[in-house]
């Protein structure tokens, strides 16, 4: 094939953090980051994601260094960080240090913001915890909206909401699992509940 369907290139950004999503039991397979108030999923390798420091609270800078690859065919990024560090608040000029071609690959697409493949299936549904920690820490008012949301897009018969027992991440709470892709999110807030089922579902 003479046309290269994908893309590879480096990248170092100052991205702001929003969460994790964890595979594998309790690995950390993803960060959740936001770069020019777009949000962007960064794959971390396995020994990144053994030194990840679980204390991160949102909103914290990080700098972080890696490669992309663009899925030209499917008009998928993909994101994986080779280092990661804490950074300063950075100024505008500094938040948006990409080098050019991730750059232009970022702004490049409205749909570029599928950094992770959506996965959609007709039995869908999300997991959420209904143990104390979890709901009392924001587990009921995410049920809520995803709930009212989903009634809002007349998605309800399609996207099913489960409860269910200690997800074993209680430290992290509150959290959920997406099916039928397995991806766990944890530290989910209310005001998340949009942008989760517009990955996943919308």
């Amino acid at each position: 094939m003479s046309q290269l369907l994908s893309q590879m290139t480096d990248f170092q950004v100052i991205a702001q953090f929003l969460g994790i999503i964890i595979k594998d039991g309790d690995r950390v397979k993803y960060l959740k980051v936001a770069i020019s108030s777009q949000e962007y999923w960064v794959k971390l390798p396995k020994k990144l994601s053994q030194r990840f420091d679980p204390n991160l609270t949102d909103g914290s800078w990080l700098e972080i260094e890696g490669t992309q690859t663009l899925d030209r065919q499917k008009v998928i990024l993909k994101l994986k960080a080779s280092s990661l560090r804490a950074a300063n608040c950075p100024n505008s000029e500094l938040n948006h240090k990409l080098k050019p071609k991730l750059k232009s690959t970022l702004t490049s697409s409205s749909d570029v913001h599928n950094v992770v493949e959506k996965k959609k299936n007709k039995a869908s549904c999300i997991l959420i915890c209904q143990k104390s920690d979890c709901w009392l820490q924001g587990g009921k008012e995410i049920y809520q909206s995803l709930e009212q949301e989903l009634r809002d897009r007349g998605w309800s018969d399609r996207i099913q909401i489960q409860k269910t027992g200690c997800q074993k991440q209680c430290k992290q709470a509150p959290n959920l699992v997406v099916m039928p892709n397995k991806d766990r999110h944890s530290r989910v807030k209310a005001s998340q509940v949009k942008n989760l089922l517009n990955r996943y579902f919308g």
